[in-house]
């Protein structure tokens, strides 16, 4: 089955909720522990709008943008969106879930390092990429049909720019969480 494009009603939906889940991320990383009560209420604005958006896949019919279905790898048929925004948003998801879910379970059962190594490296990582496609989305379109040791290279070179942001970030944390005395 073929996906439509989406009516007026579930563009407003779909805007709406990327706005509120923008809006939390942004705020759980601008007020980290400095202010940990706009942390935590922005960290469940986040979860909210994640299950929110998980139940109306549930509920809308397969054919429309809202479903969720697995995206397929290579998509000759396709005339629509390349594959690799598909995957991007299933990458992407997956990584604030993860990261907002953490931090629920932070501070009780000590998923700390977790949360903080996804919220300040992979996290910023899928954003970085996400940006970046929207950009250089008549680039991606092109891209949508490469071939699996192309697919290989890209995920080989995302995981180490990962894996040096993960280790950036936690060289440089303890200087921005020291507190200096005057």
């Amino acid at each position: 089955m073929t996906k439509r494009k989406p009516n007026r009603f579930e563009m407003t939906f779909l805007m709406m909720w990327h706005g509120v889940l923008t809006g939390g991320l942004l705020l759980t990383y601008v007020s980290g522990d400095d202010v940990y009560f706009l942390h935590q209420f922005a960290g469940y604005v986040v979860c909210g709008a994640l299950l929110l958006r998980l139940l109306v896949a549930f509920i809308a019919p397969k054919t429309s943008p809202l479903s969720l279905s697995m995206p397929k790898l290579f998509d000759s048929n396709n005339k629509g969106r390349s594959p690799i925004y598909a995957w991007m948003a299933v990458g992407m998801i997956a990584a604030t879930a993860l990261a907002a879910f953490s931090g629920l379970l932070a501070e009780t059962i000590g998923f700390d390092d977790l949360h903080e190594g996804l919220a300040e490296g992979v996290l910023p990582a899928f954003i970085f990429a996400h940006i970046a496609l929207v950009l250089l989305k008549p680039l991606a379109k092109k891209v949508g049909n490469i071939s699996a040791d192309e697919v290989a290279q890209a995920k080989a070179v995302a995981t180490t720019l990962t894996t040096k942001a993960t280790l950036a970030v936690r060289r440089i944390k303890p200087y921005l969480t020291s507190k200096q005395t005057p």
